[in-house]
């Protein structure tokens, strides 16, 4: 019995193993994770073009998905982390802090688009749709309400526009929900659910008012 317990390995140790992580304050694999999410995107809209609309070409699309998920997996670390320390979350402090990191760069960046457009398109198709899409933009929801419909300034605020979303749902969730099988359940099924909505195209009838 000595033997064996002396054979053991420290990180055999379910508690071991989670004070590791508990403590563990960069995941380092995810850089690499980041950075290949990173290229499968440029990919997708420079070199793919080159293969005729085939398979590799649409490959790239994967790397959000790829983004979306390590994203999911820092923010719930996180929020783990902060219930096991305090009991709760602080759900103000969480919501301040993402508004800090998005907000004063994403808005900048929409109001550079806002002057070029107004210099550039301003009495072309794109730029009209582009001020009809301006409210979607401000407010995080152009993933829902914004087709891509040939040329589409901005369009790509739909990705930010899901992480948004996100951070408004998931953290208010883990904060109602205690760990256990029943919790697990719900878990996965409002996550099914909120992958479909963010699939459906904006075109579908659900969008229509």
């Amino acid at each position: 019995m000595t033997g064996e317990n002396a054979d053991a390995s420290p990180r055999s140790d379910p508690q071991v193993s989670h004070a590791e992580f508990l403590a563990c304050r960069r995941f380092e694999s995810l850089d690499g994770l980041r950075a290949l999410s990173i290229l499968a995107v440029i990919w997708h809209h420079t070199a793919a073009t080159a293969f005729g609309g085939g398979l590799l070409a649409y490959m790239g699309t994967e790397g959000v998905t790829l983004f979306f998920a390590i994203s999911g997996f820092l923010i719930t670390t996180l929020l783990l982390r902060e219930r096991h320390r305090t009991g709760l979350i602080d759900l103000r402090a969480f919501y301040v802090r993402r508004a800090l990191r998005i907000f004063p760069l994403y808005y900048a960046v929409l109001m550079v688009y806002l002057v070029l457009v107004v210099v550039l398109e301003r009495n072309s198709a794109v730029g009209g749709q582009f001020f009809r899409n301006l409210p979607y933009f401000l407010t995080y929801t152009s993933n829902w309400f914004v087709p891509l419909d040939g040329r589409v300034i901005f369009y790509f605020a739909w990705s930010l526009a899901a992480e948004e979303q996100f951070y408004l749902v998931w953290p208010a969730l883990m904060n109602r929900l205690k760990t256990g099988a029943r919790a697990l359940v719900v878990i996965a099924a409002v996550t099914a659910v909120l992958i479909g909505i963010e699939s459906l195209p904006v075109s579908d009838p659900f969008f229509r008012f």
